[in-house]
């Protein structure tokens, strides 16, 4: 009896083995494939089925072959390698034997999933589904989501009537109400009736879009000319009926055409016909009519994210575009945050494997996607705010090569994608070099020296012919790639910041030992290396940003431009405090506080470099200080400076400042009196106190010192 049992269960297991390759339409449906081509289950469905054969695996022996290939040209030390590696393999797995033999079974049983467990097979099939429904909306559930689940269970129950009642009319299942957006707390279609009719008229529409393109859309895809041209045409026609679903690309119209007034100033750089009054003007009227479009389109942004298509994510990459000049770490912040949660909504951060979506569709949606995520892990590193999604969700392709996508050039977006990746990498070995053991410092920071040089070795390797690092002021992106430039530049400015001010910190630590300050010489030289390429690069940004200002002019509106050169300058301040008489920094500190002035253009940048300026002042102080405190020195053979000699040198520097004809009366220690012509528009009266030098002490050397909030730098 006992053995009857165990040879009719037996059986039955073999009746239900599992198929070796499940059709591509089980898999979806989230349905076990019961085996042939075309599957049993496909075929008394009556549904089509299909099979793609994945790509025979390689065995171990012919992967080692390859690689072998590929590294001949390694130096063969294999004595104190070997030893090693086979020490780290015994420290996590034991004490095994470690023959070549064995060697390939560990790592065949690594790479190859087990299939002996039935649980585990079913945990596996587990999935993500993108459902596309409609053209430019899609459904994204997550892997064991409630959504998953019940649409596991809502195949399974159908499997079960199937079997029990070969009379598929007879289901007990009812119809399925699809539920995919909240309609019902969408807008009436007249809100874009009315938005419309605050069109400008359609050549100023067609002007402001294509500067847009001309300016904006440099190394990053926002959207299509073509596409946008095609709505305008929807918009000037009179008898043109809108549904509610349309808001989103009325938005994105709306937003393009804010943009472009923000960068029209640019046209009038290159005909170079009006004064800086008519300018000013003119600029004052042009911000009022920008803002007025920006309204309008914000005031649609609830019903933008209700629909959230992939238009949605276009509406909130372009308002979060116009206002990065005005509140970058607020909210540009927060928009670009609104376009990761559409597309993730969408499932665009997700490779695509159905066959519901036509190609160009998904390089669309693919573009978007990391357009979106690139800006937003920027703007979250520089400005110290937390990502919304993590890498280890990202599964999308990179964007293809397409001829019907003819902006931007492809060649500098993958550069840019690329050196955000780069930034992001920087990031997190900084943070684990911050959180590391004493210990482990020196590994970390050899880390961070092998990722400078593959950054490096990489911007190397771009083409300089056209693209990417082709700076010919000539050349058709010579402003595409000044940017990307800039970009590469503030990867370093970023990694060697937190070192700059680490000498002279420790220095002043009394009680700090010189023995554990560095253990070895290879601490300082990796800490010198990493804040010289800092300098460096700030200074290579202000030679940029002036090619850019003599051949094409700066743009106000651009977040590259002026963060770029507020970064420079920053690191120019902070490293003439550690060589106060660098003539090359005094230079380059000249001519980047005219370039930034030339770029404000609001009151959010016009408070930053008012305290760029205080902090300027205070720099110039200290030189001259110091340079007094030389002068005395120098004069020791003769004894020291009397009081009557300090005076007169006082006296002489009030004449000095007296003789510019200012009609305020300024001590000569005020930061104010060292600001350079044409900033004291930018200073405000209500801020004299903070722009004081606060709590001068004045220490053995003649220096004086200041309390510790003087170069507290904020956040944004």
């Amino acid at each position: 009896m006992m053995l009857g049992t165990k040879r009719k269960h037996d059986e039955t297991r073999e009746i239900r083995t599992r198929a070796s390759l499940a059709c591509d339409t089980c898999r979806r449906q989230k349905e076990k494939c019961e085996g042939g081509q075309p599957c049993w289950r496909c075929e008394r469905l009556g549904r089509p089925c299909h099979f793609q054969q994945p790509p025979n695996r390689p065995s171990f022996d012919e992967r080692i072959v390859r690689k072998e290939s590929k590294t001949n040209n390694v130096p063969k030390d294999d004595g104190r390698r070997v030893a090693k590696l086979e020490y780290i393999v015994r420290h996590f797995l034991g004490d095994v034997p470690l023959d070549e033999k064995n060697i390939a079974r560990i790592i065949d049983q690594m790479e190859v999933p087990s299939k002996d467990d039935p649980e585990q097979d079913e945990i596996t099939e587990e999935s993500f589904d993108v459902r596309f429904v409609s053209k430019n909306t899609a459904h994204y559930s997550g892997e064991f989501s409630h959504w998953n689940f019940s649409q596991k269970l809502h195949n399974k129950m159908n499997c079960q009537i199937d079997r029990l009642n070969k009379n598929t009319s007879s289901r007990g299942t009812g119809l399925i109400k699809d539920y995919w957006r909240p309609t019902q707390l969408q807008s009436h279609s007249n809100i874009i009736s009315d938005a419309v009719d605050q069109l400008p008229p359609r050549p100023v529409a067609e002007f402001l879009v294509s500067i847009f393109f001309e300016y904006v859309q440099l190394n990053c895809f926002y959207t299509e000319e073509s596409w946008i041209k095609e709505k305008l045409d929807v918009c000037y026609n009179p008898r043109a009926e809108y549904v509610a679903t349309d808001i989103s690309w009325v938005c994105a119209v709306f937003s393009v055409l804010a943009i472009g007034i923000q960068v029209a100033h640019m046209e009038e750089n290159k005909k170079e016909e009006h004064s800086d009054a008519v300018s000013e003007s003119a600029t004052a009227c042009e911000d009022s009519v920008g803002l007025a479009f920006y309204r309008i389109a914000s005031g649609m942004v609830p019903d933008v994210i209700a629909i959230a298509s992939h238009e949605s994510v276009q509406a909130c990459l372009l308002l979060a575009t116009y206002t990065l000049p005005i509140s970058t770490g607020g909210l540009a912040y927060t928009y670009l945050g609104l376009a990761i949660k559409m597309s993730v909504l969408n499932g665009m951060h997700r490779q695509y494997v159905g066959r519901e979506c036509d190609d160009r569709t998904i390089e669309l949606r693919n573009r978007l996607f990391w357009t979106a995520h690139s800006l937003e892990r920027n703007i979250s590193i520089m400005h110290g705010r937390p990502g919304s999604i993590a890498s280890s969700d990202i599964s999308v392709q990179l964007p293809h090569l397409s001829p019907s996508f003819e902006s931007p050039n492809f060649a500098n977006m993958m550069a840019y994608i690329q050196l955000t990746s780069w930034l992001a990498r920087v990031a997190e070995t900084l943070s684990q070099l911050r959180k590391c053991p004493r210990r482990l410092v020196s590994d970390y920071l050899a880390r961070t020296i092998r990722l400078r040089t593959t950054i490096r070795q990489w911007w190397d390797s771009l083409p300089e012919d056209i693209e990417c690092r082709d700076m010919n002021p000539q050349g058709p992106l010579f402003r595409h790639n000044s940017h990307l430039k800039l970009c590469y530049l503030l990867i370093f400015i970023y990694m060697g910041r937190p070192f700059i001010f680490y000498h002279n910190e420790h220095k002043r630590d009394s009680t700090v030992q010189e023995s554990t300050i560095d253990s070895s010489g290879g601490n300082q030289t990796s800490r010198s290396t990493l804040t010289e390429d800092c300098v460096q690069s700030a200074l290579v940004i202000i030679d940029a940003l002036q090619s850019l200002l003599d051949n094409t002019g700066l743009c106000r509106a651009s977040y590259t431009e002026f963060s770029s050169c507020r970064a420079a300058l920053l690191v120019i301040l902070a490293e003439s405090l550690n060589r106060p008489r660098s003539k090359n920094l005094r230079d380059a500190l000249t001519r980047g506080m005219k370039l930034i002035r030339k770029m404000s253009g609001g009151c959010s940048t016009e408070s930053e470099i008012s305290l760029i300026e205080s902090l300027e002042a205070a720099v110039c102080q200290l030189s001259l200080w110091q340079e007094g405190n030389d002068e005395s020195s120098s004069g020791t053979e003769q004894g020291p400076k009397s009081a009557y000699a300090q005076f007169k040198s006082w006296t002489q520097a009030m004449k000095g400042a007296d003789s510019t004809g200012s009609a305020v009366e300024l001590s000569s220690f005020s930061p104010r009196s060292l600001m350079t012509p044409g900033s004291e528009g930018l200073y405000n009266t209500e801020m004299g106190n903070m722009l004081d030098l606060p709590h001068l002490e004045w220490t053995e050397n003649g220096i004086p010192g200041f309390d510790g909030n003087l170069f507290s730098f904020p956040d944004d």
